[in-house]
């Protein structure tokens, strides 16, 4: 057994070493950019990372001033209090960390997984590294380990549900449900996996069972940890005060355009990939529709759509394998265009001077993605046609 597990890890390290390697150097470059929020000074102070450490450090015993629904995500808050101590402005930092990287790494094995080369595996998921909504927020805003767990458990759930792994899609709900809500998205997904993929005869009745430990563990969390604290708000109460933005069309602009700038538009232009992925991955559509519908229940707008963040990154992955690869100035573009992106008045380690500045550089890069795409996309089409040289 351990000749066996040797000669697998020097098969795993051939085939993967290289763009491993290249990923973690691009994602500590990028964890040291995008920086740590200051939460000594205000409006940080008091934002949703202030319950988590007040939670933290509360254990072992209760805060009794966390508000709901921050009080009910317990395994990045609550445990890390019992783990770090006095320590747990550190243990957040770790856990943090520990958990984003863990969200890269499984998100280029589940491409690699879902038929993507490793070279463009890698290329796609350093993007990922360089989205401020969809990443850097998250590794910004240090204390939100429940985002980065929810995200790592929700992949891995979706991943389960793929293999039909029902004993690991439990698990990672269960843990999911302790971490964050967004692991309810996972269920109705599942079952469009199954309906899609006629399996609900075979499979229906071992998905619901395996829901059971992560409802159990919310009805138990949402009923021994409640408590009367000002500010808190249950699902039926924050839908009603944030579903009026459905109306407002920058709401619209920002989940679908804003959250992936300044790829937004690549899944327009290559439209023909777009819609074959889409019709062959119904459930990944209706995750992303999902994430769409679970926003109208706070404010964040963009962060809020994070958990699609696997769906719209295996599609931003299977446009550029099949549609831009191995076309380097098309995808210096794309990298230097995304990273540019990343330039933040606030998110950010270096943070630039004004807002302005920063919506400024960030459409640039809008415009050039999109404006290189649309002609490269036309210039290839034209050279398949042998109409001019298909070079960019």
């Amino acid at each position: 057994m351990p000749a066996m597990t040797g000669d697998r890890l020097k098969s795993l390290g051939r085939q993967h070493g290289v763009y491993l390697a290249a990923l973690l150097a691009v994602t500590a470059a990028m964890f040291f950019l995008w920086g740590n929020v200051n939460w000594h000074i205000p409006p940080a102070d008091r934002w949703d990372g202030w319950h988590y450490r007040t939670m933290a450090e509360a254990a072992p015993g209760l805060s009794q001033v966390a508000a709901a629904p921050f009080r009910y995500r317990v395994l990045g808050t609550y445990t890390i209090g019992l783990l770090f101590g006095a320590n747990s402005i550190a243990g957040f930092f770790v856990v943090n960390y520990a958990a984003l990287l863990a969200v890269v790494l499984l998100l280029y094995f589940f491409l690699c997984a879902v038929g993507i080369s490793r070279p463009v595996a890698a290329f796609s998921t350093a993007l990922f590294t360089m989205n401020t909504h969809l990443f850097g927020l998250t590794a910004w805003l240090t204390f939100h380990t429940n985002d980065s767990l929810a995200m790592l458990f929700l992949l891995l759930a979706l991943w389960a549900t793929m293999k039909r792994r029902w004993g690991l899609f439990s698990l990672a709900l269960l843990l999911g449900a302790l971490s964050r809500e967004t692991w309810v998205l996972a269920a109705p997904t599942a079952l469009v996996f199954l309906w899609e993929r006629k399996l609900l005869r075979s499979d229906l009745g071992k998905m619901l069972l395996a829901l059971l430990p992560a409802v159990i563990a919310t009805l138990l969390l949402r009923t021994l940890l409640r408590a009367d604290v000002v500010g808190s708000l249950e699902p039926l109460q924050a839908f009603l005060r944030f579903a009026p933005k459905a109306v407002d069309p920058e709401f619209w602009a920002r989940q679908f355009a804003n959250a992936l700038k300044p790829l937004s538009f690549l899944p327009l232009i290559f439209l023909g990939i777009t819609l074959r992925w889409a019709r062959g991955n119904l459930f990944m559509v209706a995750l992303i529709l999902l994430t769409f519908l679970s926003s109208l229940l706070g404010s964040a707008n963009e962060r809020l759509m994070a958990p699609a963040f696997v769906a719209f990154y295996w599609l931003l992955a299977l446009i550029i394998q099949e549609g831009i690869w191995p076309h380097r100035v098309m995808l210096a573009i794309l990298a230097a265009a995304t990273f540019l992106s990343t330039l933040h008045y606030w998110y950010a380690r270096f943070p630039l001077p004004s807002r302005q500045l920063t919506i400024a550089i960030g459409g640039a890069a809008w415009v050039v993605v999109t404006a290189a795409a649309i002609i490269f996309r036309l210039r290839t089409r034209r050279a398949a046609t042998g109409e001019i040289p298909g070079k960019i």
